[in-house]
């Protein structure tokens, strides 16, 4: 499968930042859907659908763990790979296939992390 056909779903809680990531990540992978987190309490995402998901965060209040359980993707930990952007660094348990990336960071890193996981 080409990286243009790996479907990622990106979730962050600042809009500006989702975009921004949506556009720089559009030419390479096929970024399918873009939602803040607080939009997905009432209709969680449907993670099955997708290759990756991206969780950006960049407010100093918010906590990966909390983003994780609103958009309600606990149960989809080992089965989707996950990427954590946040000013939080955290280690994941082995078999969780969640990596994480510190904000603020460069587009190279970015693209260097989500190839890895890819």
């Amino acid at each position: 499968m080409t990286d243009e056909a790996k479907k990622i779903l990106i979730l962050s809680d600042n809009q500006k930042l989702a975009r921004a990531l949506e556009l720089n990540l559009k030419g390479r992978w096929c970024v399918v859907k873009t939602h803040l987190i607080s939009s997905l309490e009432q209709s969680p995402a449907k993670a099955a659908d997708y290759h990756l998901i991206v969780i950006a965060l960049s407010l100093p209040s918010s906590e990966p763990v909390v983003a994780l359980a609103r958009a309600s993707l606990g149960k989809h930990l080992g089965q989707i790979p996950f990427l954590i952007i946040s000013d939080r660094p955290f280690r994941s348990a082995p078999g969780e296939n969640i990596r994480h990336l510190n904000f603020p960071f460069s587009l190279e890193a970015l693209h260097t992390k989500i190839q890895e996981i890819l």
